[in-house]
């Protein structure tokens, strides 16, 4: 216990006054009585009264004396002493691991001089009595190497911090190559400062904080550090032609700045471009962005001649700066997307119609960004018709002699079907005057996803009697009439009844069932061309296997989908699969440093404190009121004990 007015003790001198009154205070009193008589019953009457009188003039006292000190108590304001609050100097390290303490001058990166100096920090810290060092690496993902560690612990301390300057394959990547969670580290941070009365934070980092309150940040920055980037690579399509965005930067110093782009693949011709080069004066600090179309040279010598080239696909844009600056991970940057691969259809129907290639219509408009639809309807002879070569094949009203086998098969109502497909129809049957008979999902499946099945009707349909292999989709009056099968060596669907006895083909479940089948069995293999460090992307595959390659260790192949790919190195990656049509396909995205990063010389308003431990004002309130309970007490007891003496 505590006091935080000491000088209340002084009200204790109230109990040598209590001394003195009991001292000076007269014990008998001398009285003429008018009879012997009276006195001596008197006396008789005492004698038996003077041993219950002197202990209730001793619990008088005893309850004085506690008074004079519950007062003094009061005066002195007490409160309980959390000691586990004042278990010696405690201090948090937090070590900025992002990448722009990768930036590199003086031969050192501003992550090793972080390290170095904390590592001589705690040295100092360790001389003192009875201290303690928690160690924060802030990464995307912040987590103690240390907590609470003693002298006695000085040298996995500095093990601790030894392993951060070397990778190995358990501690792979210490600095990353993306952002930093400070908030969550300072949040860390709170799990000491918040239960210790002699706690401080220290931040090692290269962010200029205006406001710090109460943590003290550290600059690792080289006064050298300068950094040229590209920040972004943006394609637009301008009158059915690119036009390109580059984002670049220097910071830390005015640069003129090269910036070489280079076109891989252009067009029907397949051919790389010259590179195309700029030179850019950079400003401290400030973006500048490019825009431009690309110029070849012509034949002639003088290259100060160019040719407008209209570029409309291109495998990839590759853009680079020619700089020795202190971060040169982010002096590169690829722009993939440029060429869409070509999702082919093949039309075939004995009675045409323009239901399947409306739905495609919209599939196209839905799929555009990804997929270049090339859809092909063969309106001639009944033999007119491939059995590969294609993506998707659409039969109507007819079954091919033979069955392709490189892509998707779709066969609207078929009338028979052969044996080897493993599925049987059974009875046909027809609705009276007419009327749309409902459908009902038959099991949750991708390829009935958000469609109502209780919308679409139809007057006609061939049940499905036997479907061991296929998952079936869509049900009337609980028989089967669509069911697909998704193996290796066949992806087929079958819909036992026709367009021309259904509302399906006018309702826009129609559409959605070929976006959902597509998206099924050749589904994209991933939602963009560039992410950034420490982002993830989901992989999804029109094979059973998916081939990753990219910076970093070789990874096992992929057999799971969807597969969350986390992304924690910048770069290139590729992707493979083998098509069952036999083609091996290969598509690409690029991963980046985040923007902020690049920036070395990155200003931030304030910085987020942890809560530090205050002293605990509510503790001295609850032990007043306790004192102040036992004062009204033994007040309330010294009266009781009076009255009766009086009694």
């Amino acid at each position: 216990m505590s006091l935080l007015t000491p000088l209340g003790l002084l009200g204790l001198l109230g109990l040598v006054a209590l001394i003195i009154i009991y001292i000076i205070k007269p014990i008998f009193q001398n009285k003429i009585i008018s009879s012997t008589y009276v006195w001596k019953r008197s006396l008789r009457y005492r004698k038996k009264k003077i041993p219950i009188s002197q202990l209730r003039n001793i619990l008088i006292f005893i309850c004085q004396v506690l008074i004079i000190t519950a007062i003094a108590a009061i005066l002195a304001q007490p409160y309980i002493d959390d000691e586990d609050a004042h278990n010696g100097d405690s201090t948090v390290i937090i070590i900025d691991a992002s990448a722009s303490m990768l930036a590199e001058s003086g031969g050192s990166t501003r992550f090793e001089r972080a390290v170095n100096q904390v590592s001589e920090k705690v040295d100092e810290i360790f001389k003192g009595e009875n201290a303690s060092v928690s160690i924060i690496l802030a990464t995307n993902k912040p987590d103690f190497i240390e907590r609470e560690a003693k002298a006695d612990s000085i040298l996995s301390v500095k093990k601790s911090l030894n392993d951060l300057l070397y990778e190995s394959e358990e501690n792979e990547n210490v600095c990353t190559y993306g952002k930093p969670d400070i908030p969550y580290a300072i949040k860390l941070a709170e799990e000491i400062t918040a239960y210790n009365a002699n706690s401080n934070v220290i931040l090692y980092t290269d962010t200029e904080y205006i406001d710090k309150d109460k943590v003290e940040v550290v600059k690792v920055s080289g006064p050298s550090d300068w950094n040229a980037a590209v920040l972004d690579v943006r394609a637009k399509i301008v009158e059915n032609f690119y036009v390109f965005e580059v984002d670049v930067a220097s910071f830390g110093e005015d640069r003129q700045i090269e910036v070489n782009c280079s076109f891989f693949g252009v067009n029907d011709q397949q051919e790389n471009l010259p590179p195309f080069t700029k030179n850019v004066k950079c400003i401290s600090d400030s973006v500048q962005t490019i825009v431009f179309s690309v110029k070849a040279p012509t034949e002639d010598t003088d290259e100060s001649l160019y040719q407008q080239v209209g570029i409309y696909e291109y495998n990839y844009l590759h853009v680079s700066i020619n700089e020795h600056d202190s971060l040169s991970e982010d002096n590169n940057f690829s722009l993939f997307g440029g060429k869409r691969p070509t999702l082919r259809v093949q039309y075939k129907s004995t009675l045409p119609n323009n239901f399947y290639a409306s739905a495609l219509m919209v599939l196209r408009d839905r799929l555009g960004d990804y997929w270049d639809i090339d859809i092909d309807e063969c309106k001639k002879g009944d033999d007119q018709y491939a059995t590969e070569g294609y993506d998707i094949y659409i039969f109507e009203h007819m079954v091919p002699s033979t069955i392709p086998s490189d892509g998707i098969v779709i066969l609207s109502d078929p009338g028979s079907l052969p044996s080897r497909l493993g599925i049987q129809l059974g009875k046909t049957y027809q609705s009276s005057n007419k009327q749309l008979m409902p459908l009902e999902n038959a099991e949750t499946h991708p390829v009935t996803s958000n469609i109502n099945a209780e919308n679409i009707g139809v007057t006609r349909y061939t049940a499905i009697s036997n479907y061991d292999d296929y998952t079936p989709l869509l049900s009337c009056q609980n028989s089967v009439i669509a069911a697909v099968k998704n193996t290796e060596d066949q992806k087929l669907v079958v819909m036992s009844f026709s367009m021309n006895y259904s509302n399906l083909a006018l309702l826009p479940e129609f559409p959605l069932f070929m976006y959902n089948l597509v998206n099924y069995f050749t589904p994209m293999t991933f939602d963009g061309f560039v992410f950034d460090v420490n982002s993830s992307v989901d992989l999804n595959a029109r094979a059973d296997v998916l081939n990753i390659s990219g910076p970093g260790a070789p990874r096992p192949p992929v057999k799971e989908f969807p597969h969350n790919l986390p992304l924690t190195l910048p770069g290139t990656y590729t992707v493979s699969q083998d098509l069952i049509s036999g083609e091996t396909v290969h598509e690409s995205f690029f991963v980046k440093i985040p923007a902020e990063e690049s920036n070395i010389n990155l200003v931030v308003d304030s910085l987020e404190n942890p809560y530090f431990y205050q002293e605990p004002e509510g503790n001295n309130i609850d032990l007043l009121f306790y004192f102040a309970l036992a004062l009204v007490a033994l007040l309330f007891i010294e009266w009781w004990l009076k009255s009766r003496e009086q009694a």
